[in-house]
Formats: structure tokens, C-alpha cells, sequence
């Protein structure tokens, strides 16, 4: 015959133990992996993009352009086409001598440059821009003046009148420019040079026995005004 049940087997759900441990285990199982979840997410998620930042960076020497030196273009004092227009006077019964004769321009003539240092010749050879000879026409002689009209750059004339010092012409200020003067006397007779600078252009004047007053004030007058 079948034994009467309990009590406690007629009990709800609600109101025995069993029921609420097994509930609070589920629960605590469900937040659990929820937590973990989260962390493995949170471990192989893409980290977060920073906002870009505008970063000035200088320039590369290696790509900065070197500065290119040219000589200026003597715009408030132009130098003239040819040799005439360098002067304001005709110089030419003054000095007896005719200007630029054929045979000066001849390299080997030894009269191309108003200077027999090297230095200032090879200074010349790379910036005149007129080359004005007087001498006599048959040839070469013991009279005779040339002079180169250059254009330099503001270095180029600052390190021509150090070189014009240093060579020991005597260096003053004139005409708002600096001159530098040499005279010396020997078998030919009288000869020397003489070398103004100003706004980057050297009149440079080289005599030998022919050094008439004002020639070069002329020069500087017809050419700044």
C-alpha cells in the first residue's frame, strides 16, 4: 500500500531552500559571464583611433634651395653700351692717345686689365662688363690707360677693397663711394691705378704715364650722374 507523503513534499517551489540556492547559483553564473564577456571583448577590441595633431616640421637642409648669388643689375646706375658713353667729355685731344685701338683687344695685348695683380685681374676677368683702352694705334708703348667698368655683388665688394687695403693702396671715401689709389715711379716712368667702388660697380682705372686731372670724377659723374 502507497505510505502517505509529507508535508514538506506538498510545499511551493517558492518556499523551499533548494529552489532559492539553485536561483541565486544561476543568477551569479549569468553575471559571471556577462563579466567575462566583457573583458575578452574589452582584450581583442580595436583600441581607439587618436584625433590627428598637426605637427609643424622644418624643412630639410637638403631640400632648402641655396641662395644663388648674382651680381645686380645696376638699374639706378646703368652702365653704358660701349666706351663713349662713359664719359661726359671727349677725352681723346687731351690725352693724344686713340681709344680702343684693334690690337688691344688682343688677350695676349697685356693691356686688358686695369691691374697687375693677379688677384684683382682674375676678379675683373669674371665681373667687367666694359673694357676701355687708351693707347696709342700702331701698338704698344710707354703710354697708355685702361680701364674696366665691373658689376659686383655686395660681398664681392666689400672683399675688393679688404683685398685693395691689403695690398696697400691708400683707401678713402669720395663721391659717396670709396676710392683706393697707388702711384709709383719706375723704368718707364710714372704709372699706378686707381679703383672706385660704389652700389656694386668698380671703375678701375690702370696708367702708365697718363694720368690726367678728373678722369676718373668724370667717369663717376657719366655714370651716376
Amino acid at each position: 500500500m502507497t505510505e502517505p507523503s509529507t508535508s514538506s513534499d506538498r510545499r511551493p517551489l517558492a518556499k523551499r531552500p533548494v529552489f532559492w540556492l539553485g536561483l541565486v547559483a544561476a543568477l551569479l553564473a549569468i553575471v559571471v559571464a556577462l563579466v567575462v564577456g566583457m573583458l575578452i571583448g574589452g582584450a581583442t577590441g580595436t583600441a581607439p583611433t587618436p584625433s590627428p595633431t598637426s605637427v609643424d616640421r622644418p624643412t630639410p637642409a637638403a631640400q632648402t634651395p641655396a641662395a644663388v648669388v648674382i651680381p645686380p643689375a645696376p638699374d639706378a646706375a646703368p652702365i653704358p653700351d660701349d666706351c663713349t658713353g662713359i664719359y661726359t667729355r671727349d677725352w681723346q685731344g687731351e690725352l693724344a692717345l686713340a681709344l680702343n685701338p684693334a690690337w688691344t683687344d688682343a688677350p695676349e695685348s697685356g693691356v686688358r686689365y686695369a691691374s697687375d695683380d693677379v688677384g684683382l685681374q682674375t676678379m675683373l676677368e669674371g665681373t667687367s662688363r666694359l673694357t676701355c683702352i687708351w693707347a696709342t694705334p700702331e701698338g704698344g708703348s710707354d703710354v697708355g690707360i685702361t680701364t674696366n667698368v665691373a658689376v659686383l655683388t655686395d660681398v664681392q665688394q666689400g672683399e675688393t677693397i679688404t683685398a685693395l687695403g691689403d695690398l696697400g693702396y691708400n683707401c678713402y671715401e669720395e663721391l659717396e663711394g670709396t676710392r683706393c689709389v697707388f702711384e709709383q715711379e719706375g723704368d718707364v716712368g710714372a704709372f699706378g691705378e686707381s679703383h672706385f667702388l660704389r652700389s656694386g660697380i668698380w671703375i678701375a682705372t690702370g696708367w702708365v704715364n697718363a694720368a690726367p686731372d678728373g678722369y676718373t670724377h668724370d667717369i663717376v659723374a657719366a655714370i651716376f650722374g
